[in-house]
This record gives C-alpha cells, structure tokens and sequence, in this order.
C-alpha cells in the first residue's frame, strides 16, 4: 500500500496515527506519494491543495469545531446523546472529552500537512521544474493555513505549541512544551505577513491570496488588542476593491465563489461536510440547532416607521412600514419545533462550501477598532457608522444615525451575532468584550472563569510530559 504526503497525521507526540488505515485506502485526487515524489510545481501544488483539505476534516471546519464555537456560547444548542457533544453545549467539557481531542489532532494535522509543504518546497529552491515565484506562493498559501490553525486552537485552548517543522517519521515525533499566548500571536502575525508579502496580487477565494491574509490578520489583530493595526489591515482590504457585500444576504450561502467571499472552503460530493445534516430535524442522530435567544433577537430586530399623509380629499392617513432583519429567513427556520439552521442545507451531498473570511466582517473589525480607539462616551465618528450600516442596510434594516462609541460597539456586537450565525465567532466576540461572566456564567467570583478556555486534551498531556493541562480542569 503507498502513503501519501497529504494523509500523514502530525504525531508530535501530542496524538496517534489511529485510523489512518481506511483514509489510505482512498485513491486521492490531491495527494502525491510521500517518498521523493514531491519534484516540481505540479507535484508540490497537489501536496498544497491536500493541506486545503486538512482545514476540511469532520473535526474542524467540515463540522464540530466550527459549530462549537456557536455551541459553547449562546448562538447555538444541542439536541442527542453524544457525551462530547452535551459537554459542549453545557459548558462542561471533561479534559478526557474525545471529540475535543480529535479536534486539537485535527487541526494539528493541518499544521503539519502546511510544515511538510514548506520543506518540500525549501528543498525545491533552484529547480528547474518550479519557478521561484511560485515555490514562494505555495509557501505562503502554507504559512497562511498554519497562521489559522494555530489561531483557532489559540482561541479556545490558550496557549499551546508553536509547530513549525514537519513530523513524517516516528524518530521525528518532537514533545513540544506549550508557548505563551504573546508568542502564539507572535508566530501567527509574522506567518500571516510573510503570507501576505508572498501572495501579493493573487486572486481567487478558494485558495489563500495577500488579501485574504490581511483579513485574518485584521480578525487577529483586533483579537489581540491592536486596534491601530486591525484598522489599517481591514481599509486595506476594503480598499482593494477586490470584494463587495453583496445585496443579497441568502446568496452567500447559495451562490458558491461570490465577490462577498475572502476565503472560503470548498466541499463536494466527493469531499463533504456534516453540516447540512447537522441541523436537519428530519435525520437521526446529533442535531446542532440555532438557540432560542438567536431566535428571539432575529424576531426583535425591527425597526417600525409611522408616517402621515393627507390626501387630495384632506383626509390624514396614517402609514405604517416595518422593517425586518431579512437575514432571519436566510439564516434559520422552525421545523418540527426545532430551530434549524439553513445556511448549511445540502443535505444530499453536504457540499455547502463554509466561508472563512467574508468582507461584512472586515466592516465591522474596522469599524469596532476605530471605537475602540475613541472615547467610549464620543459621538461616534461618520465613518464608524457608515461601516456599521453597510451591513444593517443589507439586512435590511434602518441605518442609525448618532451613537456614542460605547453604543456603536454594543451596535457592532450584535450585528456581529445575527450576522455570523454557525460561522464560527460568537465565542470569539463574547471573550473579546469580555461578556463571557455576564452571558456565559464563566465568573471569576464562582470560581468558573477557567472555562474561558477548553481543557489540554487528557490524552496528548499523557503522551506528552511537556504539556500542561489549563487551570481548573
């Protein structure tokens, strides 16, 4: 049987190579064999797109982490008998939680696909198969995925191990302590520049551009705390004018590849998800619904408008004109007294593509930095407002017109919620305005502020005497 580079698990010592028999099996379509096969830019750009599909796996954006991150805060609830999954959704995650541990496996495998990437690409310099241009634009297609892998773990687990060099072989299992969070943030900020000088001018939202890298680098910065860089990554973005929020809000979950996506993974029949069932009342098994307070909010965001008129006749009539968030129907329905969530809803293929980076969100990163650098109790300025309604006026709603920064940044956090519902961001939001005690309950006073963070999984501590396990658990 032939391995191939794009299926070998980054073992590190942090987890095993179990079950990677029946995935051998499959005859890729975007894999090379490991041994000596990665010869040219043909060879190399295959191992690159099997790095792509890593970001796919059922434990990572094809499913469970994207929807946790809804799940264990207030966007999204849960409806089964998995063990993990409830653990999840009540906020309780034990430290010996298997799924957590795919999850962590998972995107460290990504990880590890994007560091044997770039060391074949190193050992390719002066090939005459492989221009320097584009060896240097895989690397930081690489660089770019490693920089989201490891913020994706860094928001949910804290600090943990910067990998930066490949494992194929056992004898290169590496037991790597956990780094700090400044030096996760500090790896993931000169991955995501470095990608973004590397793919200058590239094009596309299937597959990592320089654009796309100043976007995740705007969502990291304003993460982090820098307020004045987020700014300037997000108005670069916005004033490429390579993108466009689009009129529509449901086309972005219908229309795959549209000018509104930065970056964006594509599924198939051939290479699906789990999400479009994950949500469906009619199928059996583990159900992820939208939360009866999403629900709530969608229904309150109306804005009413009264007029009178007087007719030819002098009779006074009285107009009245609702205005109602059209994302709620493009966003989630009830059925068989379940709130479905529909922008996942190919339930034959399960194909729905899942957006990463859109450019609503560059918006409201600018717009919340540019708060954020104000006086809370300011008028906010006209182009924070401006930038908060873009989005308001494509959900179809009325644009406001004088806040505070205060009120503009509770303003940019709910429209952040009803916006990205099932895409990942709601724990995110919550810990950034620092609302996880009020809404979530993880309050220092009762001693559960510690579940800000998920548990080390069990078994990668047990493999790995180097690591630590997060307080509390």
């Amino acid at each position: 049987m032939k391995k191939y580079s794009t299926i070998l698990i980054a073992a590190l010592g942090l987890f095993s190579f179990a079950g990677c028999e029946e995935v051998l099996e499959v005859e890729p379509t975007t894999a090379i064999e490991a041994e000596g096969a990665v010869v040219d830019f043909t060879t190399l750009d295959r191992s690159a797109l099997g790095t792509y599909s890593a970001l796919q796996d059922q434990d990572y954006y094809g499913f469970r982490y994207l929807l946790y991150q809804g799940l264990y805060a207030d966007n999204l609830t849960f409806s089964g008998t998995f063990t993990t999954d409830r653990e999840v959704a009540s906020q309780r995650i034990n430290a010996s939680n298997l799924q957590i541990a795919s999850t962590w496996a998972a995107i460290y495998t990504a990880i590890n696909r994007a560091n044997i990437v770039i060391r074949d690409a190193e050992r390719l310099a002066g090939n005459s198969e492989i221009t320097e241009a584009e060896r240097a634009g895989i690397v930081g297609e690489m660089k770019f995925i490693r920089a989201l892998a490891h913020f994706d773990l860094l928001k949910v687990f804290g600090g943990v191990p910067v990998v930066t060099s490949p494992t194929t072989t056992i004898a290169e299992i590496q037991s790597l302590p956990r780094a700090t969070e400044e030096a996760v943030y500090a790896a993931i900020i000169a991955d995501l520049q470095d990608a973004k000088a590397a793919l200058e001018g590239t094009g596309g939202n299937e597959r990592a551009t320089g654009l796309a890298a100043a976007a995740l680098l705007a969502r990291v910065y304003l993460q982090q705390g820098d307020y004045a860089a987020a700014e300037a990554e997000a108005s670069e973005v916005i004033n490429s004018g390579a993108y466009e929020v689009v009129e529509d809000f449901g086309a972005l979950f219908t229309q795959e590849g549209g000018p509104e996506a930065i970056f964006e993974l594509n599924f198939t029949l051939n290479d699906p998800n789990a999400l479009g069932t994950a949500s469906d009342p009619t199928s059996s098994g583990q159900r992820f619904y939208v939360s009866e307070d999403v629900y709530e909010a969608f229904a309150a965001q109306a804005d009413t408008v009264v007029t009178e008129r007087v007719t030819a006749d002098g009779t006074t009539v009285t107009d009245t004109t609702v205005y109602t968030d059209e994302r709620f129907e493009a966003t989630t329905r009830f059925e068989r007294n379940s709130r479905r969530l529909i922008k996942y809803d190919d339930v034959t293929n399960n194909a729905d593509n899942v957006i990463v980076l859109r450019l609503a969100e560059v918006y409201l990163i600018r717009a919340e930095a540019r708060a954020r650098m104000a006086d809370a109790a300011a008028a906010a300025s006209p182009e924070v407002i401006s930038d908060i309604n873009l989005v308001r006026e494509r959900a179809g709603l009325l644009p406001v017109e004088a806040l505070t920064n205060a009120e503009a940044l509770e303003e940019i956090l709910e429209q952040r919620r009803l916006e990205f519902v099932g895409e990942g961001l709601r724990l995110m939001d919550l810990k950034r305005y620092n609302l996880t005690c009020d809404l979530l309950g993880f309050c220092e006073e009762d001693g559960e502020a510690f579940r800000n963070l998920w548990p080390i999984p069990l078994q990668q501590i047990e493999v790995n005497p180097s690591l630590t396990q997060n307080p509390g658990y």
